[in-house]
């Protein structure tokens, strides 16, 4: 592998551990500040990072319709106000570790709602792949019991932000591809941001929340805005134009890994069906993507090396 390559894989690498760890990052907030003021004041942050980036760079940029605009905003509606808001409520009664797990069904979603309204087909490695990883799931939402059908409420809004996700990448696909990535996300970041926003104000008192906090939860709140979300997005947007999307979706099975390697870190020991849940689901997302394991190697005729 070159270093090209090398620092390709690192930049999805680091966006994956980003993602996993913004789940522990969320839940060290529970208790402290309710779902829509932390939400709020992450993606203020990541807003104003992405304004001022754009006022730097001054490139010119795709001009857009009103009805690219509007799909945008709907866009950020739904995969940023709605998954956010679920994720924040989510980690009120779940786990960090359960979080990341059902979330990381997110490929499989993706596949299952592109049939629909992408008119995709699914291989049977994928049919297969997503009744893996759903066993999985379903070990770790019912605790090992999968005969009694008891799931904490923190699990069902992680679902419902997985669907959101997988539901706004879908539709990101069918209706702005033609709108560049970056661009997309300023405006679907800022569409969300605005709404979260506006919604705290309206159920919340926001401002009396943040300016109560100590600097460790605002610190929490800068990691997880520049680091889980503006940097993550820059470095997997690299990693797919670079590797291909169904290359980089590979290493996405790696946020609950490191989800759990934090929570290990943190002193936090994981239940065994949460370990046999991450297994079965990394196992359902590795047959979905038609991953199958390299053993061939050849020798190398001109310097007799022998390559893997």
């Amino acid at each position: 592998m070159n270093r090209a390559a090398t620092t390709i894989w690192a930049m999805v690498i680091a966006a994956t551990f980003f993602w996993g760890s913004n789940f522990n990052a969320a839940s060290a907030l529970v208790g402290k500040l309710t779902p829509l003021t932390a939400a709020s004041e992450r993606f203020g942050i990541a807003v104003i990072i992405f304004f001022v980036w754009r006022l730097l760079k001054r490139q010119s940029e795709s001009r857009l319709t009103a009805k690219d605009m509007t799909t945008l905003c709907v866009l950020g509606l739904i995969g940023v106000f709605g998954f956010n808001y679920a994720f924040f409520t989510a980690l009120h009664t779940t786990s960090a570790l359960n979080a990341a797990l059902i979330m990381s069904m997110s490929p499989l979603v993706t596949a299952l709602l592109s049939t629909w309204l992408l008119r995709t087909s699914l291989r049977s490695s994928q049919v297969l792949g997503l009744a893996i990883a759903f066993i999985g799931v379903a070990l770790v939402i019912t605790g090992g019991h999968l005969t009694f059908l008891h799931v904490a409420i923190g699990d069902l809004w992680m679902l419902l932000a997985c669907l959101a996700w997988s539901l706004y990448s879908v539709l990101v696909r069918k209706y702005i591809a033609h709108v560049p990535p970056l661009q997309q996300a300023r405006w679907t970041i800022s569409a969300g941001a605005f709404a979260l926003i506006a919604l705290a104000f309206i159920r919340e008192q926001p401002v009396g929340l943040i300016m109560q906090q100590t600097v460790h939860t605002h610190l929490i709140l800068i990691y997880m805005a520049i680091c889980g979300t503006v940097l993550a997005y820059l470095f997997w947007l690299r990693g797919v134009q670079a590797l291909g999307p169904q290359r980089a979706a590979i290493a996405f099975n790696l946020v609950p890994v490191f989800t759990l390697l934090v929570n290990l870190a943190l002193g936090q020991l994981p239940k065994i069906e949460q370990f046999l849940g991450m297994a079965l689901v990394f196992c359902g997302v590795l047959i979905s993507s038609g991953w199958r394991p390299n053993f061939s190697w050849r020798k190398n005729k001109v310097n007799g090396n022998v390559e893997i």
